[in-house]
């Protein structure tokens, strides 16, 4: 992506959320939901973010939206560092960064008809009035660009099916014409068999306005299939970044080895036979993380380096960028999977 402009770019960005005391408590406290990660974002590109449940996915990309004031670091879009705008100036850069929930059934107000939600971007930004006939045609074509027959406009959100919801959260997005967006889970509260629907649409308004988009989500094969390359965060820190492909055929890091072993295969005699990499244990509290690496606990290759030392987020070959003292140039996925932590599928 080295010839395509950065649009986004993350540096040492931190999130932390503070912890009431108790009455006799000194020391103050804070949940480190986002702990310092690093990431640019390209033209075009879709990025996708991936790693289990609290690993602060979610709260990256609300914080780099500016949703959440992230504690530090910067988050610069085109070069200008959105941490430092004023309240009017984020406002008047807003239309231009938007972000598709994950719930569907939430983020669209009950009372209003899809002409209201969807027109109303619109209309808060002054690029229409309110009730005219410019407006109505917008939603009309915004509705059809997402694959609905724009005649629901005059229907209510409780009239749909969950995907036919996430289309109109789409819909009420496109409406600004922004250049990136942050896709907050989008597919995770739809039926499988809906998830593709979503996934194609949103690649094939991609293709056609060039957006943006940070796709944050927990079903891996469906992030290899929309992402250009992926970022693998746990505990708050990005373990691995790389291409789609280096990704899955040659993981460098042992958690991100393990988020493969449980993607399943199609292939049934490819699944029987293939091993499986299953890590013990829970993830630790973001409130007291470990020292040194904070994957040490969970890691079957553990050190005493791992233990006391982080791990710096290096680049071991060209685009590949890693969290790990044991990743080297020559190292690769069969390195790191110790056989006796194997174990069958």
């Amino acid at each position: 992506m080295t010839d395509v402009k950065k649009l986004v770019e993350v540096i040492n960005l931190k999130k932390y959320f503070p912890i009431a005391g108790g009455l006799f408590q000194r020391t103050k406290r804070a949940v480190k939901a986002v702990d310092g990660i690093s990431f640019d974002i390209y033209e075009g590109e879709t990025l996708g973010m991936v790693g289990e449940s609290g690993c602060g996915k979610s709260t990256a990309g609300r914080a780099i939206l500016q949703l959440h004031k992230p504690t530090s670091g910067q988050v610069l879009y085109k070069g200008r560092d959105l941490t430092q705008l004023s309240s009017a100036e984020l406002r008047a850069q807003r239309p231009d960064m938007q972000m598709i929930f994950q719930d569907p059934y939430a983020t669209l107000n009950p009372r209003h008809s899809v002409r209201k939600i969807v027109g109303e971007p619109l209309v808060i930004n002054g690029k229409m009035k309110k009730g005219s006939l410019e407006l109505k045609d917008r939603v009309a074509e915004l509705l059809e660009l997402v694959g609905m027959n724009p005649a629901y406009m005059k229907r209510f959100p409780h009239e749909f099916s969950g995907g036919q919801r996430q289309r109109i959260g789409i819909a009420r997005v496109l409406s600004l014409n922004p250049k990136f967006i942050v896709c907050d889970e989008p597919i995770s509260a739809l039926d499988v068999s809906i998830q593709a629907q979503v996934v194609n649409l949103m690649q094939d308004l991609q293709e056609q306005f060039g957006m943006a988009y940070l796709f944050i989500a927990h079903d891996l094969s469906m992030v290899k299939h929309i992402s250009h390359r992926i970022v693998v965060m746990y505990l708050g820190k990005i373990m691995e970044m790389t291409d789609r492909n280096t990704l899955f055929d040659d993981p460098l890091h042992p958690y991100t080895q393990s988020l493969n072993s449980a993607v399943p295969i199609p292939n049934p005699e490819i699944e029987i036979t293939r091993t499986r990499f299953i890590l013990e244990g829970d993830p630790p509290s973001p409130a007291n993380p470990p020292s040194g690496c904070v994957f040490h606990t969970r890691c079957p290759l553990v050190t005493e380096e791992c233990i006391t030392v982080e791990p710096q987020f290096r680049e071991i070959t060209p685009g590949h960028f890693v969290a790990c003292h044991l990743a080297n140039t020559t190292g690769g996925s069969k390195i790191f999977i110790p056989d006796s932590k194997k174990e069958p599928s």
